[in-house]
């Protein structure tokens, strides 16, 4: 006999809203928990497989093309979404940013002073993640290994071993919106212990309000 799997169904939205409207408050609360947690999944898993992309890309075309294929998805998809500021205030830039953040599952804090807003990322919900979860290739803690730099670049920060996929923060978040004529972002790589976890200085992006001054060229790669 077949029967309908309503539980399999009903998100965790749905379940919220129900809650709500019953009146049953910490139903309602648990439900909003569960709306984050169900998301989750596909989130991680979208993650990993960036990373999974990226190491193909490296075992049949070379490191230096992870950084092609980057900066190809940075010029497809970033830079229309920058071109949107442009002309705007960069407290817009600073808030579509920190969307992005919230978004993602960010824990971070954000600075504003005179010229710049300073968000420092004291867990990252994708590269953190991984190493967290033991999964760079210079880990043994998970049987899932995702590729890390082999030698220092310009887009790893000037660092090995640093995870092929956050090699787009290096270059969407400052080196190719520079090139773009939009000097306007810093990035910086933080510390990490062997489990992955924030030790001293975290991961940092920068957005500037008003455009930097100086030379526009690019790092050399």
């Amino acid at each position: 006999m077949k029967h309908i799997r309503h539980d399999f169904m009903q998100t965790a939205r749905d379940r919220a809203k129900a809650a709500i409207q019953a009146g049953r408050t910490q139903d309602a609360l648990q439900a909003v928990d569960d709306i984050w947690e169900e998301g989750r999944p596909i989130h991680d898993l979208y993650g990993d497989m960036s990373a999974v992309f990226l190491d193909y890309i490296q075992e049949k075309l070379g490191e230096d093309a992870v950084e092609e294929a980057w900066r190809y998805v940075g010029e497809k998809l970033w830079r229309p979404v920058l071109e949107a500021y442009r002309d705007k205030d960069p407290a817009l830039l600073a808030a579509t940013y920190a969307m992005f953040l919230r978004s993602h599952g960010y824990d971070f804090t954000c600075e504003e002073d005179d010229d710049k807003f300073q968000f420092f990322l004291h867990y990252c919900p994708s590269g953190g993640r991984m190493l967290q979860e033991g999964k760079a290739e210079t880990s043994a803690r998970h049987p899932t290994t995702l590729g890390v730099t082999k030698r220092p670049h310009a887009w790893s920060f000037h660092q090995k071993d640093v995870l092929y996929y956050c090699g787009h923060t290096k270059l969407w978040f400052d080196t190719q919106p520079r090139e773009w004529g939009m000097d306007v972002f810093q990035s910086e790589y933080g510390e990490f212990n062997d489990k992955g976890e924030v030790v001293g200085r975290p991961c940092a992006v920068t957005i500037y309000k008003q455009p930097r001054t100086g030379p526009a060229a690019t790092e050399q790669h």
